[in-house]
């Protein structure tokens, strides 16, 4: 599945990825444009092994592209998958400006907390 045809829970996930330190730095470091691993190490201060990580996981969820040249790997931004990204926020954003969208909701009386599960009942 592509994440242009991506549902509900793949933005969730892929908010997940986005939504993790280092890798919003390598997202931010890939905004001036492609760079090799060794670029992306100095620019992010990310240890090789710990980059090497979180670059596989934002290919798996395809916001990252690669183009190997010799034995350099190359990364850039997905902009197809950042588009969906954006999408999603831009719908959020523009219920947000909506203030139709917000209809207070009456809150049931009683505790709020931990749910009750059982009521022991004493014996009679």
């Amino acid at each position: 599945m592509t994440r242009a045809a991506s549902g509900t829970e793949d933005i969730s996930d892929l908010f997940r990825v986005i939504g993790h330190p280092s890798r919003m730095g390598i997202l931010l470091a890939l905004v001036a444009g492609e760079h090799g691993v060794s670029a992306l190490e100095q620019k992010t201060a990310i240890g090789q092994p710990g980059l090497s990580q979180q670059l596989a996981i934002l290919r798996k969820a395809e916001l990252v592209a690669t183009r190997r040249e010799a034995k350099q790997v190359f990364y850039s931004l997905n902009p197809a998958t950042l588009h969906v990204a954006r999408e999603a926020i831009e719908k959020l954003c523009s219920a947000a400006d909506d203030k139709d969208a917000f209809v207070p909701r009456a809150i049931a009386p009683g505790p709020v907390g931990a749910a009750m599960f059982a009521r022991v009942q004493p014996r009679s």
